[in-house]
């Protein structure tokens, strides 16, 4: 049980060096974000003269934020599996 509750709670944010909280805030924060982004997006369906780039823009920027983040989860998961490359 124990061993379930780390692996869904732990050690995810972990590997992007956070705490639960921190992991917490900056995951609703994306999330937010996209809700908004939704909006936009059935809005510019409906009148294609709103929010022409709106959508396409943050998203850009969201993947460029996002970038480092996922990086570094997947340079963690690496290390922990054994398979690190020190580049020596």
């Amino acid at each position: 049980m124990s061993n379930t509750f780390s692996r869904l709670f732990r050690d995810h944010p972990r590997e992007v060096r956070e705490t639960y909280l921190e992991h917490m805030v900056a995951s609703a924060r994306f999330g937010f974000k996209l809700v908004r982004l939704a909006g936009c997006a059935f809005t510019h369906a409906v009148v294609p003269g709103l929010h022409k780039s709106t959508v396409s823009d943050a998203i850009r920027s969201m993947a460029r934020d996002m970038g480092g983040r996922a990086e570094e989860a997947r340079d963690s998961r690496m290390r922990n599996a054994g398979v690190w490359d020190v580049g020596l």
